[in-house]
């Protein structure tokens, strides 16, 4: 009986200390990172419908602020994206596939860096190229429409891998 005492009572206390590990599959969730996201998402729409007939040289000093103001939180959010530690794990597997069920292209694969910091920067990097053509000659608006499809693929890359994070 002693024995039999003994023997659950370590089969209970080995399902408990399993019970507590927890394995991480990916960074943890930032509901501000997430919401910071959602806001420069909003942004970029509004700056990207500004410029959808076209815009002239002549006319960049009146989108200079909205430029440097969403590149510049872009370049944050993709360095607090950046900062969180990344576990190895199948979890960008599971994402890619819900990616291609929608019709997005998959994820870049670094085991080192959340694909969600690379798809910000891909955003910033995108609008720093439009500022410049902005500046330089201005867009038409096929350009705004080609700069757009880029945004787009890349911060639903980004959104979908951080709501993910947050089941």
């Amino acid at each position: 009986m002693v024995r039999l005492v003994a023997w659950r009572a370590l089969a209970l206390s080995l399902c408990a200390a399993l019970a507590a590990c927890q394995v991480q599959l990916a960074p943890a969730y930032d509901k501000a990172l997430a919401e910071g996201l959602s806001q420069a998402s909003a942004d970029s729409m509004t700056l990207l419908a500004s410029a959808a007939g076209g815009t002239s040289a002549g006319t960049y000093a009146s989108r200079r602020d909205e430029y440097s103001q969403l590149i510049g939180r872009l370049e944050a959010l993709a360095l607090a994206a950046g900062a969180r530690p990344m576990p190895k794990n199948k979890v960008g597997d599971a994402i890619n596939r819900l990616l291609e069920k929608r019709g997005s292209p998959a994820l870049e694969d670094d085991d080192a860096t959340p694909p969600s910091a690379h798809a910000i920067r891909k955003v910033a990097e995108t609008f720093a190229k439009m500022r410049d053509t902005d500046r330089k000659q201005g867009v038409t608006a096929f350009e705004v429409e080609a700069f757009k499809g880029q945004v787009r693929i890349y911060l639903d890359q980004a959104i979908t891998y951080e709501n993910f994070l947050e089941r």
